[in-house]
């Protein structure tokens, strides 16, 4: 899928941080490199094929061991989509920025598919991330990594968004500071009660909360006629 030694998916240090958000505790740097020097891996995606022939082979690997690290491999493939995102080594995007995505698309489908505006909504989400992510699913070899995987058996699972809380159906945009808690837990919350974040206010905007020094969002809100809460008003929906 990429022809370049120096692709970014055969670095070694990506492999080992993609091995560590899969939690595949077995395989520590000094494995990781030894299968690569012995040529049994190439990228991350070739961890997923080994077998336990292919390790017990090797010098100070036995059959109990090589067995260990085939049954962690096989029970690590299933991930959620905001761990693999996060796997990816995308450009800007950390644990946080991942799970803002997977809330916000649901399924890697989605969001391989998305266009530049539609990641660009997402709150907290600016223009530098939302041009990095869109340039990693526009990348041919990206996209034929991630099939790699899917072919030797990862399973990325659909984002669950809680279902029956008060805010279902509900999409609020933040905007100004808050005294009582950050924005990230703001969010939080909202999420957690079944609601969604936007970047922007739009007709389709339930509630914008204001907290101190408010921006251009809350002005656009008085315009379109969307509601606007306070910090104590959305103290007590949340209560």
């Amino acid at each position: 899928y990429c022809s370049n030694p120096k692709c970014p998916a055969k670095n070694e240090r990506y492999i080992e941080h993609f091995v560590s958000v899969f939690d595949i505790y077995e395989l520590g740097p000094k494995v990781l490199k030894r299968f690569k020097d012995e040529g049994l891996i190439t990228d991350a995606a070739d961890i997923f094929s080994l077998d336990k022939g292919d390790i017990e082979i090797l010098e100070r690997f036995g059959e109990k061991s090589a067995e260990n690290i085939i049954e962690e491999i096989k029970s690590k493939k299933k991930i959620s989509l905001s761990k693999f995102l996060w796997a990816l080594g995308i450009l800007h995007v950390g644990e946080e920025t991942a799970r803002d995505l997977a809330n916000h698309f649901e399924t890697l489908e989605n969001l391989t598919k998305a266009s530049l505006e539609k990641i660009n909504e997402i709150e907290n989400i600016g223009p530098a991330v939302s041009r990095s992510v869109h340039e990693f699913f526009s990348d041919k070899n990206n996209l034929n990594f991630i099939d790699k995987l899917k072919k030797n058996g990862v399973v990325v699972e659909k984002f669950q968004k809680v279902k029956g809380g008060k805010f279902t159906g509900l999409t609020f945009v933040l905007t100004g500071t808050l005294s009582t808690m950050s924005r990230e837990s703001a969010k939080a919350k909202i999420l957690e009660r079944g609601g969604k974040v936007a970047g922007s206010v739009s007709k389709n905007t339930s509630f914008v909360v204001a907290g101190v020094e408010a921006g251009s969002k809350l002005k656009d809100a008085q315009k379109l006629g969307v509601p606007v809460l306070t910090e104590e008003d959305f103290l007590k929906r949340i209560a």
